[in-house]
């Protein structure tokens, strides 16, 4: 009865949220259509030319976080420390400030965001950073039903030197529904890219999984299409109604280590995996 009641003052303050949000809307830019923020050409999908492979007879090192718009001192150290020892680093919550841009030149990072909304000039949205750049990324985004602000997802395609490709999916799920529809059409839209695919597949990010309904819909439909999600050997993720937000699914590659850290950087723990390719 507890936790009945907390959901339920939880959606009523989203409802709340949500009709001030209405009224400040127009602070806000929100495209009408996907985009991608690094894009000057209002496209949702960009094609790269051809770039250098990555080495598939090395570990592929993973980071995911949902940075928290940046908000909270020391995310510029954590981002540094992750740096050291992750090849690709899928960001959540990301906002585009001076500091975010100084540290992804700093570092040489090849950098995507999706346009989700921009408050004050800065662009807000999930961002994936690698050290290669990908051959092909586009951009999904799906409003929020009451704070009327879009949740955002990137796809990524990253070429492999044994031929094949790498497909990667950074992912912000709407949070505040009745049911799960629209819930289920943002993955759905996700899941839909990457069924035909041959090749390596990594989904993470934010899945908002704070419902048994959400967690269960997730699992059946990434699991449909043969992903399996990474078991953390030190868990740290942020819960709510004891069910975890975060997760890392993955297909055709071998999981070596997954963990997660808590910090004071973000309300969220981040997420490393180290994974194997499956060389032939």
């Amino acid at each position: 009865m507890k936790i009945l009641k907390k959901r339920w003052l939880a959606l009523g303050t989203a409802i709340l949220i949500g009709a001030v949000s209405v009224w400040l809307y127009g602070i806000f830019e929100v495209p009408e259509t996907p985009r991608l923020a690094s894009s000057q050409e209002n496209v949702s999908c960009l094609s790269y030319p051809v770039s250098p492979s990555i080495d598939v007879r090395k570990p592929l090192n993973l980071a995911v976080w949902n940075i928290y718009k940046q908000q909270l001192e020391g995310w510029e150290d954590e981002l540094l420390a992750l740096s050291k020892v992750s090849s690709l680093i899928l960001l959540q919550e990301a906002q585009l400030s001076q500091d975010l841009q100084r540290y992804i030149s700093a570092h040489r990072w090849h950098s995507n965001q999706a346009f989700a909304f921009s408050v004050n000039n800065e662009v807000a949205g999930v961002m994936t950073l690698s050290d290669l750049a990908p051959k092909k990324v586009c951009a999904y985004t799906k409003v929020e039903p009451y704070l009327r602000l879009p949740k955002s997802a990137l796809y990524s395609e990253f070429p492999l030197s044994n031929g094949q490709t790498l497909s990667v999916i950074n992912i912000h799920s709407i949070n505040f529904t009745f049911g799960i529809e629209e819930y289920r059409e943002q993955l759905n839209a996700l899941v839909d890219a990457v069924t035909k695919l041959d090749g390596p597949v990594i989904v993470a990010g934010d899945f908002n999984t704070w419902s048994e309904k959400r967690l269960k819909t997730v699992k059946a439909e990434l699991n449909r299409i043969g992903l399996q999600e990474a078991v953390f050997d030190t868990d740290a993720r942020l819960k709510v109604f004891s069910l975890p937000l975060d997760h890392i699914y993955y297909r055709d590659l071998v999981l070596n280590d997954a963990n997660s850290r808590s910090t004071l950087a973000s309300d969220h723990a981040m997420m490393t995996a180290s994974f194997s390719f499956k060389v032939n």
